[in-house]
């Protein structure tokens, strides 16, 4: 089962044509490096190898195989292993990293205290309907007229007024009667 669709560089079958270009262009500068590199002066070789790990100018696999080989040719030229870096890899390869069990641990952390603050808001949201219903039911209840009963109030006032009147006019009449008749 022979896969040549331009993503198969140096053994390596890459997912993307992206990732294969910058496998080729690691290619281009490992040539590079080759020719112009003299493995018998191993300072050199270290100072190298240290500017490639700073300047992350490999990115793929093909670079960081090359690097490992340098390693390998230091150590076997007597570089003390602890003056010999290691190489950085900038990927993750499973999706359980440290940082999202530090997050996950961070969140269960963090539970009690919301259900505490959760508990103490239904307490205050049931007082607040308490006082709310309390005052309307005050305002119900009152004898002065308000934006609630000013209607009843008004019409009751008028009412008695009405009654009072009529009951007035009703003694008059009659004490008009009594002094009209002899």
């Amino acid at each position: 089962m022979e896969m040549n669709d331009g993503l198969i560089v140096e053994g390596y079958h890459f997912a993307t044509s992206a990732d294969a270009e910058a496998a080729r262009l690691d290619e281009k500068r490992i040539k590079n490096l080759e020719d112009n590199l003299d493995y018998r002066k191993p300072q050199n070789v270290l100072m190298l190898y240290h500017k490639a790990l700073d300047t992350r100018i490999f990115q793929t696999p093909i670079g960081y195989a090359y690097l490992l080989q340098i390693q390998e040719h230091l150590k076997r030229c007597g570089i003390q292993e602890d003056k010999i870096r290691p190489i950085p890899l900038n990927v993750t390869f499973s999706n359980k990293t440290e940082a999202n069990r530090s997050i996950q641990r961070s969140i269960a952390s963090r539970r009690p205290e919301y259900k505490g603050r959760f508990q103490t808001s239904v307490c205050l949201n049931i007082i607040m309907v308490i006082v709310i219903v309390s005052m309307f039911v005050i305002s119900l209840k009152s004898d002065y007229p308000n934006i609630i009963n000013y209607r009843t109030k008004i019409l009751n006032e008028y009412s008695e007024w009405e009654q009072e009147l009529t009951q007035r006019e009703k003694e008059l009449r009659e004490a008009e009667r009594k002094l009209d008749t002899p």
